[in-house]
Formats: structure tokens, C-alpha cells, sequence
């Protein structure tokens, strides 16, 4: 397939013409796929989230294709390239929903009831029954999701579940058509998937694709193996853990706080921190960790001792210095570089609306919004509006039955004006730069400032939404020759089965142990610190609680618009690469010497790796490295997990 490199955002981009003919994807394979995951991989990916704070991603997608790629060759026969992606794609939607939403939600709402921030903040007695059992259920006690006290809140996540879906199909394909077949945006992150998916096809050849992919998957099984199934087995065998890499990160935050006073210094000890690096445009790289050392490095000790980081204290550690930090600055500045930025992306969307209307004035027909490729499996784009239309109304009259005070004119607003407008700002940002945008903490100034009173409304469920997106993920359909249809088929099959899986695994893992504890090392540290955000914002809504508007400061929110608008001004004026200022964003927050693995990275890619096989060449090597790292990684991390579960549940036997 041709392909081209584009300097500007440090991208691979394929022909938009090299795909033509469509296949259906979907099938007996792909439904074979999803029970595999479903049963299989489920449960390493939940326990991986609730170890390092991170899923299997796609890392299950690609050992589940792998897995069929081999059977299939035992059988003597062959997958296509679409059934390979429908493969994949079943096996990354089954294994999301189930892992990362669904009844993993309850999971985190138990805690969230029982923890200690829900105390102090006094919200444990304000929460309907419909959100969560109260702190005092039975369900608590006896560690079950199918006590009938879950019962109204499972009925409102299969509704709400249902409508998500539709909202995906019908405007996530709209925005495709528009951005993809109108536009003809580049979609410059699309390759990702359709490169490992070659690689995997082309196995039994002298391909440099599976060479790659090797390489990674070999580095990927011995990080995991050091990383995760050393500390669990010695655990289990010493009752002891020998942790030979400290999880999640290192923290030096107290070593270096009579120099750098409020600055948070932590460094990641995962590897796929160094895969980010080479595959991560080189411009948001760098810019990320500018961010670290102007905004943290110099920024926090300025403003201790302007006083104004004055929840901070000597002996806090990185996460409690990045907590303090936030809530007394960064908060703020980061809704308003995010408000920058997506006025930055209104300008580009008017740009491009009159450079259009200026080609149609000189004569130039581009191809129309209802004119699809012959073949592709689309859907009349009426029907997709109409579509977007009653699942959105669907939502309001739900979400106006749960909290019947709430103002309906915004559930309106929020559905049927801002949802799509934002959502084609976004897609239209990542047909370009690979990276959506948004107005962050819309939904939360709305629920502060229109004076209702109540917590149940964080909980209900809004039709505010961001599908820009999944315009990305139809172009990847379109690029491996996939028919469009094959997707809708693929969703009526996910939701059911991640639906099964989801409940019996975390009911599963529940059993076996108070969720967070010492076992799961990220759910320990950071899901205190995550319940006292929740409840931040959950108390902004109750009467006499004046804290949301102190973090809120508008003076902090107008610097940071004004950052995001003049540095994008001044790149844009001087020629600079842009992705700088979005990179600069993306760093804002995070401890300066996380940076470090990625710079590293980026610069070996950049200036020793890229002159050495080429750019372009470059590039395409790090989408399959990174492909094979995240399949190795996953391979060694669902056997600690299975050993992990046949252990507990082996001590839970009365014989």
C-alpha cells in the first residue's frame, strides 16, 4: 500500500485510494474471537487496571488475532484482512466495555461509598438509591453485584448502554463522512492498527512487519515478566513481593523539595513509556515536556512562594503534590488552555468552511456528502441523524424522569447543539492531528452554575458527549477494506457478551478481596486521591459549598486561555511545528520527570533511528514494535492473572 510521510505532524499517511474493494468481516471467527477474549482475557485486563492503572488496551486485540491467525493455519485456511480486523475490533469493544465500564463502575462506586472522602465530604447519605446501594447495604458486606440493591442501578446502565451505542453508530458515522469522505481529512493515526494487521498477515513471509512485531512481543513478555509476575508469584509463594521494578513509578518528590519547593517528581517505571516516545508525534513530545520543566520545574516554586500553591506541605508525596498543586492552580489554567484550544479549533473549522465555499466559487465540485464508495456497506446518512435523534431524546426524557428539577432547555442544549458541534470540532482535529479537542468541564461549571441543588445529577445520565473520535475508527474500517456494515452486525454481538463477562469476572475478583488492598498497588494510591475529585465535585451542587468556585478561579482560567491562544499565534506565525502548543497542554499537569523516558525516546527515533532507516520507514517500524510490545505484554500478564485467580480461589475452598 502507498504510503507517504508528513513532516508536519511526524506521521505516516497511506493512500486514501489504495482500498476498493470491501468484504464483510463479520462472522462465526469473529464471534469465536469475542468469546475467546471475553473468557480469557477479561479478567487479565481487570486485574492489570487494578495492578498499574492500565488496561490490556490493545494489547488483548492483538493476541487474539494472533491466536486465530495460527489456528486458522493449522485448519488450512485463511483469514481475510477484514476478518482480521473484525477480530480485532471485537476483541478491543468486548473487552473495554467489560473491564472499563459496565460493572467495573460498580466496583469503583462501592469504594467510592465506603471511603473516607465520602465521609468528610458528607455525601454517603445524599446518593439515590439508582447511583449506588447506600453505605450501610448488605451488598457492601457480603461483596455481591447481584444484590437486588444493585438492581436500579443495573437497569439505568443497560438503558444508558443502549443509547451510547446507538450514538456511536449514528453520529461517530456521520462526523466519518463528513471529515473522511467529504474533507478528505488524512486521519494521520489511522495506519496504527492496519500496519499490525499486515504484519500479522504476513507472518509466513521474509516480512519486516512480523520481524518487528517479534522483536516487540519478545521485549514485551520480559518486561511483564520482571514487572508483574515476579512481584504476584513471590507474593503468593512467600507471602512476600519482591518487586524488582517499583510500581507505578518512583517517587523522588522528597529529595529534591528544599531545591525545588511543590514540585511533584515522579518518573514511570513502565516500558511503554518508551514505545510512546518513539511512536507519539516528536513536536508533542517535546512540547510535553517543556510544559514539565517551565510549568512545574519553574512555575510551582514561584508560585509557593508567591503563596499561591498553599496547600502544599513539605513531606507530600508526588501524588498529594500534584493533588495540592491542582486544586490551588493548575485546575483552573488547564480549563483554560482546553478552552483556548478548542477555539483554536473553531478557527480552523471556519478556515476551512471558506476555503471551501471560496473552491465551489471558482467551479470546483469535491465529491458530496451522500456519495459513498460503491461497496463500502454504508448507511443512508438520514437514517443515521434519525438514529442520534431518539437515542438522544431517549436520554433526556431518562435523565428528566431520574432528576425531574433539573432544567430540561439545557439537557436540549446539551444533546441536540453543543454534542454535535463539539463532536465535529474534535473530528475534525483528529482527522488532522491524530488528537481530538474539547471544552473540559462543560458538564461541571453547567451543574454548579445552574443553581441546582442535589448530588443525584452527577450520576444521571447527560446526552453530552464527544464522538469525534470515532471518525477515526470508520476510517480505519475503510482503509483495511472492511464493509461499514460488518460493524453494526459486530455491536448487536459485544454489548451481550461483555455484558456476561463483565459481571461473573468482577464478581469474581470481588470475592476474593476488598477492592482497593495491597494486592492492587495502583488502585491503592490513586483511588483515595480519585474519590476525593468525585466528591470535589459532587459537593459543588449542595447548598453552602463555596470550594468548587475557589478552585475555579477565573483569573487562573483566563491565563490559561490566553496561553493556549497566544502560543498557538505565535507558533503559527513563525512557521513552528503546532503540535507543540498541544503538546505543551498535554504536559501541564504531570510531574516534569516523567517526561524523561519519552524525550529519550523521541530523540533516539528522531535523530539516530530515522536517518538510519528513513523517516518514514521509521515510523511505520514503531507502530509495529509498539503493536508487538503491548501483545507480548498481555501474553505474560493474562498467565500471572490466571495463576493469580486459580490461587485465590484454591485458599477459598473449606477443604
Amino acid at each position: 500500500m502507498a504510503v507517504r510521510y508528513d513532516p508536519e505532524y511526524d506521521v505516516v499517511v497511506e493512500d486514501r485510494e489504495a482500498t476498493k474493494e470491501y468484504i464483510e468481516g463479520f462472522g462465526w471467527k469473529a464471534i469465536l474471537g469475542g468469546f475467546f477474549v471475553g473468557f480469557l482475557i477479561v479478567p487479565g485486563g481487570m486485574f492489570m487496571s487494578l495492578m498499574i492503572g492500565q488496561g490490556l488496551g490493545a494489547a488483548a486485540d492483538w493476541v487474539t488475532l494472533l491466536l486465530f491467525l495460527h489456528i486458522a493455519k493449522r485448519c488450512r485456511t485463511e483469514l481475510t484482512k477484514s476478518e482480521m480486523f473484525l477480530i480485532f475490533s471485537v476483541a478491543g469493544g468486548v473487552l473495554g466495555m467489560a473491564t472499563g465500564g459496565m460493572f467495573g463502575g460498580f466496583i469503583r462506586m462501592q469504594f467510592l461509598m465506603q471511603s473516607e472522602a465520602a465521609q468528610v465530604f458528607g455525601i454517603a447519605d445524599q446518593v439515590p438509591l439508582w447511583v449506588a446501594p447506600p453505605a450501610e447495604s448488605e451488598a457492601y458486606r457480603l461483596r455481591s453485584l447481584l444484590h437486588r440493591d444493585w438492581w436500579p442501578h443495573i437497569t439505568i446502565m443497560g438503558i444508558s448502554l443502549a443509547w451510547g451505542r446507538l450514538n456511536f453508530y449514528s453520529l461517530g458515522y456521520f462526523l466519518f463522512r463528513v471529515t473522511s469522505d467529504v474533507e478528505r481529512l488524512p486521519f494521520p493515526m489511522a495506519p496504527i492498527a492496519t500496519e499490525g494487521i499486515t504484519a500479522l498477515a504476513e507472518a509466513d513471509k521474509e516480512s519486516w512487519r512480523w520481524s518487528c512485531f517479534t522483536i516487540g512481543s519478545t521485549v514485551g513478555i520480559a518486561f511483564a515478566a520482571i514487572y508483574i509476575t515476579v512481584p504476584i508469584l513471590t507474593g503468593l509463594l512467600f507471602n512476600e513481593r519482591l518487586e524488582l521494578i517499583t510500581m507505578p513509578f518512583y517517587d523522588y518528590t522528597g529529595n529534591i523539595e528544599d531545591i525545588l519547593p511543590a514540585v511533584p517528581a515522579r518518573i514511570s517505571s513502565h516500558l511503554g513509556q518508551i514505545f510512546a516516545g518513539f511512536v507519539l508525534p516528536f513536536w508533542m513530545i517535546i512540547g510535553s515536556a517543556m510544559a514539565g520543566l517551565i510549568g512545574q520545574c519553574v512555575g510551582n516554586p514561584i508560585l509557593y512562594k508567591l503563596g499561591v500553591l498553599e496547600r502544599w506541605e513539605p513531606g507530600m508525596g508526588a501524588i498529594a503534590t500534584e493533588m495540592a498543586n491542582s486544586l490551588d492552580f493548575w485546575m483552573a489554567f488547564q480549563v483554560g488552555t482546553g478552552i483556548g484550544v478548542a477555539l483554536v479549533g473553531f478557527w480552523n473549522v471556519y478556515r476551512a468552511y471558506r476555503k471551501d465555499r471560496a473552491k465551489k466559487a471558482a467551479g470546483d465540485k469535491g465529491p458530496g456528502l451522500f456519495s459513498a464508495p460503491k461497496g463500502r456497506g454504508d448507511i443512508p446518512v438520514k437514517a443515521s441523524l434519525l438514529l442520534y435523534f431518539v437515542s438522544t431524546s431517549g436520554t433526556i426524557m431518562l435523565c428528566h424522569y431520574l432528576v425531574p428539577k433539573f432544567p430540561v432547555w439545557v439537557l436540549i442544549v446539551f444533546g441536540f447543539f453543543y454534542t454535535p458541534f463539539m463532536s465535529y470540532v474534535s473530528a475534525r482535529m483528529v482527522g488532522l492531528t491524530g488528537h481530538g479537542v474539547g471544552f473540559p468541564y462543560v458538564k461541571e461549571a453547567t451543574f454548579v452554575l445552574s443553581g441546582y441543588k442535589g448530588v443525584d445529577i452527577w450520576s444521571a445520565p447527560i446526552p453530552l458527549g464527544n464522538a469525534g473520535g470515532s471518525a477515526q475508527y470508520f476510517r480505519q474500517i475503510e482503509l483495511t477494506g472492511t464493509k461499514i456494515s460488518s460493524l453494526f452486525k459486530a455491536g448487536l454481538f459485544e454489548i451481550p457478551l461483555a455484558l456476561v463477562v463483565s459481571l461473573v469476572f468482577w464478581s469474581f475478583i470481588w470475592r476474593m478481596g476488598e477492592i482497593p488492598s495491597a494486592i492492587y498497588p495502583y488502585a491503592l494510591r490513586f483511588w483515595p486521591m480519585q474519590a476525593v475529585g468525585t466528591c470535589l465535585w459532587w459537593t459543588a451542587t449542595t447548598t453552602g459549598n463555596a470550594f468548587f468556585l475557589q478552585v475555579m478561579n477565573p483569573w487562573y482560567i483566563g491565563y490559561g486561555v490566553g496561553f493556549a491562544l497566544v502560543g498557538y499565534t505565535i507558533l503559527a506565525s513563525f512557521g513552528l511545528p503546532i503540535l507543540l502548543i498541544y503538546g505543551f497542554i498535554r504536559g501541564l499537569l504531570t510531574s516534569p520527570f516523567d517526561a524523561i523516558p519519552e524525550v529519550t525516546a523521541a530523540c533516539l527515533g528522531r535523530f539516530v533511528f530515522a536517518r538510519k532507516f528513513g523517516r518514514a520507514q521509521w515510523k511505520r517500524y514503531t507502530y509495529v514494535l509498539s503493536a508487538g510490545f503491548g501483545a507480548g505484554m498481555g501474553l505474560m500478564t493474562m498467565a500471572t492473572a490466571a495463576i493469580q485467580m486459580i490461587s485465590k480461589a484454591i485458599t477459598e475452598l473449606p477443604y
